[in-house]
């Protein structure tokens, strides 16, 4: 749904003038100073890739143990949470469980809006009475640093909304639009990248989420070259990518590229690989390649939630379209533990082996009840990932209503109260007994 009328009632004019001011503004603004940083994580910094690993200033490895915390991409323009609890015990929270990363999604929408009224407790958090939604994100990248938590901001949305299939935040930009062009998208991340070039926890820059085609006006994302774009209204992901990055690392040199696959259909990962390509050697010593796995999604042309079709007809629809190779034969969550290393291996699994690059899973996540669909894929998944002793980011933090549409959020780790559970929560036990994360 269209989640873009929280803007406290600024008529259309106004949002185009303030949207014009802010832009000229923003690019104005110096940089964000750096929080006092922990020297557990001061001594580490900056990063740099070798070989397969994200490594350190003393060539030690810094193995990325992330966790999720969105909001800022979505309804409301800021991170979930700050309605019922401090930003400090937020931040304490994630590190308490372990964690030593936060991915960090906005919206380019974010960049120039308030948040939305209700989104704050203020007597809870009285420093961000009257801030923009860009300045409460620099007090939240501050916050974490200060407890010793590295940052990746990743471009999630265009449009600030829960985001998902394919929908107009699909693309990097928005075909057809005056406002959401490429070239307003490499503009708005030389931005961030200014403005956190001060800060040495803000490890990388992560270009775009779960990149997949736009249905209207009609465009799709591709892994290969020019040809892409004149065949077919095809976009070169890896291009664009590479023109973005060569931007990004001119205003903030320390910092990591995060670039995601495209969604769907979900390829491997050697496009994105090739030597000399787009991004490689170009980007060597900061490229880091992402990709995503749920149970419900897979390789392919994969069938999303495929397993909740479990009546008569619609099993017969699913393997009808299965079987006319119109989707692809199975999810990651029905795959055997066997299986499902086999293709995380196939995929990108390949690339840590041959030293190429890293690459983060950078979204996984499931509810916690036992014996579900998720839970047994979740534990055949931490198994292939710990064998690869790959770098991760869980999703998400986040509990409670999902911002502008309702619903739970299944996935989350903290309690109501945005704090670690007391009870104990079977998905932070997997994390810790596959040395995902650390026993406390």
């Amino acid at each position: 749904g269209n989640n873009n009328n929280n803007n406290n009632g600024n008529n259309n004019n106004n949002k185009k003038a303030s949207s014009s001011i802010s832009t000229h503004l923003l690019s104005s603004s110096p940089p964000l100073a750096e929080p006092s940083l922990p020297s557990s994580l001061a001594s580490r910094l900056p990063l740099r890739t070798s070989g397969r690993n994200i490594i350190d200033r003393s060539g030690q490895r810094f193995r990325l143990q992330a966790v999720n915390w969105y909001g800022a991409s979505d309804a409301y323009h800021i991170v979930g949470g700050l309605d019922c609890q401090s930003l400090d015990v937020i931040c304490n929270s994630v590190a308490e469980l372990g964690f030593n990363c936060v991915r960090l999604p906005f919206s380019n929408e974010m960049l120039r809006r308030p948040p939305a009224e209700g989104s704050i407790d203020f007597k809870k958090n009285p420093e961000l009475k009257g801030l923009s939604a860009l300045e409460v994100f620099d007090k939240v990248i501050n916050a974490l640093g200060e407890r010793g938590l590295a940052v990746i901001i990743n471009n999630h949305t265009t449009y600030s909304e829960w985001c998902g299939g394919p929908d107009r935040n699909g693309l990097w930009f928005v075909p057809g639009s005056s406002e959401y062009t490429e070239e307003r998208w490499i503009e708005d991340w030389v931005l961030l990248a200014k403005r956190y070039s001060k800060c040495r926890h803000v490890i990388g820059c992560d270009l775009r989420n779960e990149v997949r085609f736009s249905p209207w006006p009609f465009a799709w994302p591709s892994v290969f070259g020019s040809c892409a774009k004149r065949c077919l209204l095809g976009q070169s992901w890896p291009d664009a990518a590479a023109m973005c990055a060569e931007e990004v690392v001119k205003v903030h040199p320390d910092c990591l590229i995060i670039v995601e696959r495209i969604i769907w259909p979900m390829g491997d990962l050697g496009p994105y690989a090739e030597s000399p390509g787009p991004l490689l050697p170009k980007l060597k010593g900061r490229l880091v390649l992402g990709v995503h796995h749920y149970s419900w999604n897979g390789p392919g042309r994969y069938l999303a939630f495929s397993h909740t079709m479990s009546s008569g007809w619609r099993v017969f629809l699913r393997n009808l379209l299965r079987n006319f190779g119109i989707f692809s034969e199975a999810n990651y969550g029905d795959m055997s533990r066997g299986e499902l290393t086999k293709e995380i291996f196939r995929q990108w699994g390949f690339l840590l082996a041959s030293g190429t690059c890293p690459v983060w899973v950078s979204e996984f996540g499931a509810c916690e009840e036992e014996g579900s669909y998720d839970m047994v894929w979740l534990e055949r998944f931490l198994g292939s990932l710990e064998a690869l002793e790959a770098d991760f980011a869980y999703w998400p933090l986040n509990v409670g209503p999902k911002p502008g549409s309702g619903h739970g959020e299944p996935y989350g780790l903290l309690g109501p109260d945005w704090k670690p559970r007391p009870e104990w929560d079977p998905r932070i036990d997997l994390m810790r007994k596959y040395g995902l994360l650390p026993k406390p």
